[in-house]
């Protein structure tokens, strides 16, 4: 009996460590409402509104920069545009193949932004670099108009078991202007699992009860017959 329980405790384990294990301590969001609803209200939100052009490659917002580094476009291309917002009447924006970063004055654990204007010079697909190390695609292979932010918007969102301190996008076309506002950083405070992840938490629930009984009912249909005792009167069982 100790066997089985250590046998079901382990299997349990692995089965509620797989949607870690199989993201790398990463999730990834593509709506505002799922990635809010995980984070737990842990962020701030940031829309722009006050944020100023420090250098020529250098935006500075209330809790960080925005800063590109490359030589394709940057610094020509880059900065605060008041033509295209989400929310309010500024965002930030880059182009392509030069890379845009996010650095922030404390560790976060969770980031998400609204992505417009992507994919119209050619499909793209968009790479955010943590700085803990871990990658993941805000964009893949993704085609959209220039209509910035009316039907060409896109949500990118990640919450990583790892903290990290800047996140940097950086796409594989050439001379795609994309533009970032309605931005969302902090630290999780509820963490949710994704639907799929609890899914797949349910069904291990169902599979081990399943494979419980199963093992149960062989358990008792193969016990041997009580030994025949002849004379020689039987020990009584104290336990009993």
């Amino acid at each position: 009996m100790l066997f089985r329980c250590h046998s079901l405790v382990t299997t349990l384990a692995l089965i509620v460590l797989l949607p870690i294990l199989g993201h790398a301590g990463v999730v990834v969001y593509t709506t505002d409402a799922s990635f809010l609803t995980a984070a737990g209200g842990g962020v701030t939100s940031q829309s722009f509104e006050t944020a100023v052009l420090g250098t020529p490659t250098t935006v500075n917002f209330s809790g960080g920069t925005f800063s590109c580094t490359g030589s394709t476009y940057c610094p020509g291309f880059f900065g605060i545009s008041t033509l295209f917002a989400d929310t309010g009447s500024q965002s930030v924006f880059f182009a392509t193949p030069d890379t845009a970063t996010f650095t922030f004055s404390s560790p976060i654990s969770a980031f998400g932004v609204a992505i417009g204007g992507a994919g119209d010079v050619a499909p793209i697909t968009l790479v955010a670099s943590l700085s803990n190390g871990d990658t993941a695609n805000a964009l893949t292979n993704y085609t959209g108009a220039f209509d910035v932010f009316i039907t060409n918007r896109q949500f990118f969102g990640i919450i990583d078991t790892t903290s990290f301190t800047s996140i940097a996008f950086t796409g594989n076309n050439s001379g795609d202007g994309i533009f970032l506002d309605t931005m969302y950083y902090g630290n999780v405070t509820t963490a949710v699992p994704e639907p799929a992840s609890a899914l797949l938490l349910s069904a291990g629930f169902a599979i081990l009860g399943l494979r419980w009984r199963r093992k149960s009912h062989a358990s008792r249909s193969q016990q041997p017959d009580e030994p025949q005792h002849s004379g020689r009167a039987a020990v009584p069982n104290r336990s009993r």
